[in-house]
Protein backbone atom coordinates (compact mmCIF):
# COMPACT_ATOMS: atom_id res chain seq x y z
CA UNK A 1 0.00 0.00 0.00
CA UNK A 2 0.98 3.86 -0.72
CA UNK A 3 1.37 6.58 1.58
CA UNK A 4 2.73 10.08 1.62
CA UNK A 5 4.69 12.24 3.93
CA UNK A 6 5.28 15.67 3.37
CA UNK A 7 7.60 17.55 5.41
CA UNK A 8 6.68 20.72 5.37
CA UNK A 9 10.91 21.76 7.04
CA UNK A 10 12.40 20.14 4.04
CA UNK A 11 9.95 20.82 1.52
CA UNK A 12 9.73 17.50 0.01
CA UNK A 13 6.96 15.04 -0.31
CA UNK A 14 8.10 11.58 0.18
CA UNK A 15 6.03 8.26 -0.83
CA UNK A 16 6.29 5.27 0.30
CA UNK A 17 5.10 1.69 -0.99
CA UNK A 18 4.97 -1.50 1.79
CA UNK A 19 7.24 0.91 4.30
CA UNK A 20 9.85 1.76 1.69
CA UNK A 21 10.81 5.04 0.18
CA UNK A 22 9.61 5.28 -3.84
CA UNK A 23 10.10 8.62 -4.42
CA UNK A 24 11.07 12.46 -2.68
CA UNK A 25 9.81 15.61 -4.65
CA UNK A 26 10.59 18.88 -3.98
CA UNK A 27 7.15 21.13 -3.26
CA UNK A 28 5.84 24.65 -3.04
CA UNK A 29 3.32 25.22 -0.25
CA UNK A 30 1.25 27.89 0.99
CA UNK A 31 2.56 31.31 1.45
CA UNK A 32 2.78 30.73 5.32
CA UNK A 33 2.94 27.45 5.19
CA UNK A 34 5.52 26.76 8.39
CA UNK A 35 2.08 27.82 9.78
CA UNK A 36 -0.28 25.35 10.74
CA UNK A 37 -3.39 26.06 9.19
CA UNK A 38 -6.54 27.59 11.62
CA UNK A 39 -8.87 29.33 9.25
CA UNK A 40 -10.46 29.65 5.94
CA UNK A 41 -7.69 32.27 4.07
CA UNK A 42 -4.46 32.32 6.47
CA UNK A 43 -2.68 30.57 3.56
CA UNK A 44 -1.24 28.16 5.59
CA UNK A 45 -0.48 24.53 5.39
CA UNK A 46 -2.73 22.16 7.44
CA UNK A 47 -0.44 19.38 9.76
CA UNK A 48 -1.90 16.14 10.17
CA UNK A 49 -3.19 13.16 9.31
CA UNK A 50 -5.34 12.93 6.44
CA UNK A 51 -6.21 10.49 3.12
CA UNK A 52 -6.85 11.47 -0.91
CA UNK A 53 -10.92 11.17 -1.06
CA UNK A 54 -10.65 12.66 -4.99
CA UNK A 55 -8.15 12.32 -7.80
CA UNK A 56 -8.62 15.05 -10.48
CA UNK A 57 -6.74 13.94 -13.74
CA UNK A 58 -5.68 16.92 -16.66
CA UNK A 59 -8.17 18.78 -17.24
CA UNK A 60 -10.38 18.32 -14.35
CA UNK A 61 -8.08 20.88 -12.13
CA UNK A 62 -6.94 24.06 -13.11
CA UNK A 63 -3.72 23.17 -11.76
CA UNK A 64 -2.73 20.58 -13.96
CA UNK A 65 -3.78 17.33 -12.08
CA UNK A 66 -5.08 17.60 -8.25
CA UNK A 67 -5.40 15.11 -5.14
CA UNK A 68 -8.25 16.33 -2.92
CA UNK A 69 -7.50 15.50 0.86
CA UNK A 70 -10.20 15.04 3.25
CA UNK A 71 -8.88 18.76 5.62
CA UNK A 72 -10.93 19.54 7.40
CA UNK A 73 -11.10 16.12 9.75
CA UNK A 74 -11.97 15.90 12.96
CA UNK A 75 -8.75 17.15 14.60
CA UNK A 76 -9.02 19.82 12.80
CA UNK A 77 -12.56 20.86 13.19
CA UNK A 78 -11.57 20.44 17.34
CA UNK A 79 -8.92 22.69 17.11
CA UNK A 80 -10.36 25.36 14.44
CA UNK A 81 -13.33 25.20 17.65
CA UNK A 82 -10.29 25.66 20.41
CA UNK A 83 -8.77 28.59 18.83
CA UNK A 84 -12.04 30.65 18.13
CA UNK A 85 -12.78 29.85 22.19
CA UNK A 86 -9.55 31.00 23.05
CA UNK A 87 -10.08 34.30 21.10
CA UNK A 88 -6.67 33.59 18.88
CA UNK A 89 -8.71 33.31 15.78
CA UNK A 90 -12.13 35.53 14.83
CA UNK A 91 -15.57 34.38 15.66
CA UNK A 92 -16.51 35.55 12.03
CA UNK A 93 -13.98 33.27 10.01
CA UNK A 94 -14.16 29.71 8.81
CA UNK A 95 -12.27 26.79 8.71
CA UNK A 96 -11.82 26.34 4.78
CA UNK A 97 -11.36 23.56 2.34
CA UNK A 98 -10.47 22.42 -0.86
CA UNK A 99 -6.45 20.89 0.37
CA UNK A 100 -5.08 19.45 -2.73
CA UNK A 101 -1.76 18.18 -3.41
CA UNK A 102 -1.46 19.49 -7.55
CA UNK A 103 0.76 20.57 -10.13
CA UNK A 104 1.98 23.84 -10.90
CA UNK A 105 5.62 23.82 -9.51
CA UNK A 106 7.21 23.67 -6.71
CA UNK A 107 8.08 27.04 -7.11
CA UNK A 108 4.15 27.81 -6.51
CA UNK A 109 3.36 29.61 -3.84
CA UNK A 110 -0.19 28.25 -2.68
CA UNK A 111 -3.33 29.28 -0.72
CA UNK A 112 -2.72 26.14 1.79
CA UNK A 113 -2.01 23.64 -0.97
CA UNK A 114 0.64 21.39 -1.79
CA UNK A 115 2.17 21.72 -5.11
CA UNK A 116 4.37 19.74 -7.36
CA UNK A 117 6.07 20.31 -10.78
CA UNK A 118 3.65 18.78 -13.58
CA UNK A 119 6.18 15.72 -14.45
CA UNK A 120 6.38 14.98 -10.42
CA UNK A 121 2.38 15.22 -10.03
CA UNK A 122 2.62 12.67 -13.32
CA UNK A 123 4.49 10.49 -11.99
CA UNK A 124 2.75 10.48 -8.10
CA UNK A 125 -0.92 10.60 -9.31
CA UNK A 126 -0.42 7.18 -10.85
CA UNK A 127 0.75 5.70 -7.81
CA UNK A 128 -1.75 6.62 -5.66
CA UNK A 129 -5.27 5.62 -5.19
CA UNK A 130 -8.64 7.17 -3.07
CA UNK A 131 -7.75 6.22 0.45
CA UNK A 132 -4.33 6.82 0.13
CA UNK A 133 -3.51 8.15 3.59
CA UNK A 134 -1.13 11.69 3.48
CA UNK A 135 0.48 12.85 6.49
CA UNK A 136 1.56 16.36 6.75
CA UNK A 137 4.49 17.10 9.26
CA UNK A 138 5.48 20.95 10.39
CA UNK A 139 8.62 22.43 11.54
CA UNK A 140 9.37 22.76 15.18
CA UNK A 141 7.69 26.17 16.50
CA UNK A 142 11.41 27.68 17.09
CA UNK A 143 12.24 27.18 13.05
CA UNK A 144 8.30 28.14 11.99
CA UNK A 145 9.43 31.62 13.99
CA UNK A 146 12.74 31.78 12.63
CA UNK A 147 10.98 31.33 9.06
CA UNK A 148 8.20 33.92 9.49
CA UNK A 149 10.74 36.45 11.45
CA UNK A 150 12.94 36.25 8.12
CA UNK A 151 9.86 36.28 5.50
CA UNK A 152 8.73 39.37 7.48
CA UNK A 153 12.08 41.28 7.44
CA UNK A 154 12.42 40.41 3.78
CA UNK A 155 9.36 41.84 2.94
CA UNK A 156 7.59 38.79 1.83
CA UNK A 157 4.65 38.57 4.50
Amino acid sequence: MAAIVVDKAERTLTLYKNGKILQTFNIGFGRYGYRDKLFSGDDATPEGKYKIIKKSGRGESKYYKALLLDYPNQEDKKEFLKAKKRGLISKNVKIGGLIEIHGGGEDSTTNGCIALENNHMDELFDKVAIGTPVTIVGATSIENELYIGLKELKGDS
